[in-house]
């Protein structure tokens, strides 16, 4: 699967002809449209200057194995992309770009329990991170475990089956969250909930853990999930045509996102935590990939785990689902401290992250692979951040500065896998720098009060005429220029939803850039906005605010919540105006706001000053009350709740929020 390949050809399947009619009256027997000649020749042109005969992420994958999943329950991820297992790097498919193909099949490869070094260990391919193991005095500890419960469940029951038993037994010493992102914490109940969790066991995360998750999932979690489907994909099949690879790895297990709270956030820069016996340096690094992150040094297994500040790729600095922008100079930042303190004063072996595979140094050369590793992911993030702010002290806006850093790229960037853009591109994270600094605004005055996007649409539409724009739209894409006619057909589409000689031409559109993308969110959503204009069906969003996730938000987040569901016109109309208290009994916590403007505002306080109404409740109970579990009614009458002052405003307040579903339009859908 992984020799050494000579510049390669892309393998033709037999396709209906491109100007075949489909019927797209549904998603269950959706089908995308064959390659064009141009997509086809555009992709054989990027093949050719491919570095194909660097096969040593292949080997590293391969490295230290200790057992396939087969046919256990761990590898069902595995399963569901079958059709890669009778292809190779060097049998690309005409309707994928030759580089994310490449990173696919790389993820592919990676299927079982291994071992990074002795006493360290990773499940690498049952869900989209990897889950690392390291052994203890008298046990293991569980370094993020996965996505689902169900994956989680199932790696640690196939870890078991081939790791040693400590003293007769499995037993679980303590688990870690690198960070707040579900897949490094979605699956701690398969965990602990495994009957071999120790009762005196802890669980380590990094400062903020509980905050910043809440912050990123709660406040703006249905848009978040809306849009996740765009990126991720979710109504693509697992074929050719669909998703190929999820840039992290192959893709997302299917299950349940929980979360068991950790018992122990780092709260100072560095600590060190003995588990069981094992020192563990735990050293926050917030602000990079994640609002809040630790990386690990274990000195017993000369080992440094980078989390997610190192992976086969380039990472977002901005991510299509919507979440803060990211530091791409503190991120260069921290992997120059993590290199100059482990790497290049000799006291580590290997890095080993939550994606893709580790990094080894190899003690019969004289070069230092974990160095160059890592210079090569610092300098990448290092020249989007320094070469975007240069450009635009130059005047280069932010709408322009993505191809103008594409333009720029070094060959040692391009000519290295690891530093390609499968997760974040060189375009949308240099736009993401300069968004960091100066902001969304590129002060042409015309977009200081911009149109709303459709009638912004049919101002070109009615002054150009629709048969015109329609013209030229299918002239571009004849042309193979689909950029170029996906401006043209957007307008008419968004001028007019219902013509569907508008829809397919520009789902056509955007299926070919799709196909022609190497980074992963580009081609999902490219093609997932074909589907939706092809289909007219938009289908429930994506879910990040689980049970769990809303047990552990702060019920300051949740007040904060509150008040984003105020619907301001109806506030003003029912003339809402009041304070209000809320009061905890079980952890003594207070907090006050108050309705007026048509907003709601709220903070936490020591003592409760007079208000027009207090709520006097649980914390479990309000919980419950947000998943729908109970009423407020069940909860007074029992007795388990209780109000002062005038209980009626809360019954008004209640009338004024919104609820949010998550099948919001992205592309205009048929009004008819």
């Amino acid at each position: 699967m992984y020799r050494k390949l000579a510049p390669t050809t892309i393998a033709l399947a037999v396709f209906a002809s491109f100007n075949a009619t489909a019927d797209y009256i549904g998603l269950e027997d959706y089908q995308g449209k064959p390659a064009s000649t141009h997509t086809l020749e555009a992709n054989q042109a990027l093949a050719a200057t491919l570095p194909w005969h660097d096969v040593s992420a292949f080997e590293r994958t391969q490295r230290g194995l200790i057992a396939e999943f087969g046919n256990h329950a761990a590898g069902e991820l595995k399963n569901r992309f079958q059709y890669m297992a009778e292809m190779s790097v060097d049998e690309i498919p005409p309707t994928v770009n030759p580089s994310i193909w490449r990173q696919g099949m790389l993820n592919y490869a990676a299927g079982g329990l291994y071992q990074v070094t002795d006493g360290v260990y990773q499940i690498r391919g049952a869900d989209l991170s990897n889950m690392t193991i390291y052994r203890t005095d008298n046990g293991y500890v569980i370094h993020d475990p996965l996505l689902s419960k169900e994956a989680a469940a199932a790696s640690w029951d196939f870890a078991k089956a081939h790791l040693p038993k400590i003293n007769g037994e499995h037993k679980i010493t303590g688990m870690i969250y690198s960070h707040m992102h579900a897949d490094h914490f979605g699956g701690s109940r398969g965990i602990y909930e495994s009957g071999d969790f120790a009762k005196d066991a802890k669980i380590y995360a990094p400062k903020d853990f509980i905050k910043e998750l809440a912050d990123e999932n709660v406040i703006a979690g249905t848009a978040m999930g809306r849009r996740a489907n765009y990126q991720y994909g979710t109504t693509l099949a697992n074929d050719a045509k669909g998703i190929v690879d999820n840039a992290l790895g192959l893709g997302t297990s299917r299950g349940e996102v929980t979360l068991v709270a950790p018992t122990t956030e780092i709260e100072t820069r560095e600590k060190v935590v003995t588990i069981d016996g094992v020192e563990f340096h735990a050293i926050n690094m917030p602000g990079a990939e994640a609002p809040a992150e630790i990386v690990l040094y274990v000195p017993q297994y000369r080992s440094l785990n980078t989390a997610e500040l190192t992976y086969d790729g380039m990472h977002n600095i901005y991510t299509f689902r919507g979440a803060k922008v990211r530091d791409s100079l503190v991120w260069t930042k921290y992997l120059t401290e993590l290199k100059l303190r482990f790497v290049d004063s000799g006291l580590v072996d290997n890095i080993h992250a939550a994606h893709s595979a580790p990094v080894w140094n190899n003690p019969n050369t004289e070069g230092n692979e974990i160095a160059e590793y890592m210079t090569l992911q610092r300098d990448n993030y290092g020249f989007i951040h320094n070469q975007a702010m240069r450009l635009a002290n130059h005047g280069v806006t932010i709408h322009d500065v993505g191809r103008k850093i594409e333009s720029l790229v070094p060959e040692s960037q391009k000519q290295t896998w690891h530093t390609n853009g499968y997760h974040g591109s060189y375009s949308h994270n240099a736009r993401a720098v300069v968004n960091l600094y100066l902001g969304y605004h590129d002060m042409n005055p015309v977009n200081t009060n911009p149109l709303k996007t459709q009638d912004k649409s049919c101002v070109y539409v009615n002054a150009a005429g629709a048969d015109v724009l329609y013209k030229a739209g299918l002239e571009h894409f004849n042309n193979g220029e689909y950029q170029q006619a996906s401006q043209l057909l957007n307008d008419l589409v968004q001028c007019d939803p219902n013509n569907l000689d508008y829809r397919f031409a520009l789902a056509d559109s955007f299926e070919q850039q799709g196909y022609q993308s190497e980074t992963m969110a580009w081609r999902n959503s490219y093609l997932q906005g074909a589907v939706e204009l092809r289909t007219g069906e938009i289908m429930p969003s994506i879910k990040l605010a689980s049970s769990d996730v809303i047990a552990n938000t702060p019920t300051g987040m949740f007040l904060d919540f509150i008040a984003v569901r105020l619907n301001a016109e109806k506030a003003e109309k029912a003339g809402l105006d009041f304070s209000f208290g809320l009061y905890h009994p079980d952890v003594e916590e207070r907090y006050y706001g108050e309705v007026s403007n048509a907003n709601m505002s709220n903070i936490e306080v020591d003592t409760l000053p007079k208000t027009d109404v207090e709520l006097i409740i649980h914390k479990a109970d309000l919980t419950k009350l947000a998943l729908g579990q109970t009423t407020l009614d069940k909860l007074l009458k029992s007795g388990q709740a209780g109000i002062k002052g005038d209980g009626e405003l809360i019954g008004k307040l209640a009338a004024t929020l919104d609820k949010f579903d998550g099948m919001f339009e992205i592309l205009p859908m048929p009004t008819k």
